[in-house]
């Protein structure tokens, strides 16, 4: 596991709706080097309000469905005790998400509301995140919480904020004893082998006709039994 030492000025805490516009700019800066923000939101240095909306409005969603989702933040003392790292957590993956389509109809006759996506890639991508999800996780069922998206602003990274809030997943499923899994991307692979993910396998999103194309790893941490909390006495060690 990748270790940093510890950091007095970072607090993991959940994120409430006075938190939005400050995770949205996590969002808007920490997700731009990760290939899959790229393949869907190509166009989003040309329309970066149209970006912005559509992220205020994707994380809006969530806040308002906390008995599905767990969104947290870590502040940081450096940045006016203000978010600089996100994570959204399924905690109960068999109730559907309430929302809208955030500006891409599933209909590909019907237009994009936005302009900074590739709508082609986005579909995609929804398509193939579900199924991905269903073909290596569904038999878990309801055993299982799962980590939708995690972001650091790249000026706050290797501090340990992206490890702190996989590890309060972590932790929080021990002591439900329940799976931990995770659709990863190439950026996030690494992170999640340091803190003992398996490798399910992978799958690729594309297109029909199209070249461009983005690769998805499957990865797992096992439940493990009752009360056992493998990571949290190693941060009270840390002072964390």
């Amino acid at each position: 596991m990748g270790y940093y030492p510890p950091d007095g000025r970072l607090v993991l805490r959940a994120a409430t709706p006075e938190d939005l516009e400050d995770i949205a700019t996590v969002a808007q800066e920490g997700f731009p080097d990760d290939p899959e923000f790229n393949y869907r939101f190509p166009y989003r240095d040309e329309y970066p309000g149209d970006n912005r909306k559509w992220i205020l409005q994707e994380y809006k969603e969530y806040l308002e469905q906390p008995d599905k989702y767990a969104v947290n933040i870590v502040t940081a003392s450096d940045n006016d005790d203000r978010a600089v790292a996100l994570s959204v957590w399924d905690m109960s993956v068999s109730v559907a998400h309430q929302g809208g389509d955030l500006g891409v109809p599933d209909n590909p006759k019907q237009e994009a509301q936005r302009n900074d996506v590739n709508a082609t890639h986005f579909r995609e991508f929804k398509k193939g995140m579900g199924k991905g999800f269903d073909t290596y996780f569904g038999k878990y069922g309801k055993g299982q919480i799962h980590l939708w998206l995690l972001a650091t602003r790249p000026d706050f990274r290797c501090r340990g904020a992206g490890t702190r809030l996989c590890q309060w997943g972590i932790d929080r499923a021990s002591q439900l004893s329940l799976h931990t899994t995770v659709l990863a991307s190439p950026m996030g692979k690494r992170l999640y082998e340091e803190l003992s993910f398996s490798d399910c396998g992978s799958f690729m999103i594309q297109a029909d006709g199209d070249e461009e194309k983005l690769e998805i790893w499957a990865m797992m941490y096992p439940k493990v039994g009752r009360g056992w909390e493998p990571f949290s006495w190693i941060l009270g060690l840390l002072g964390f």
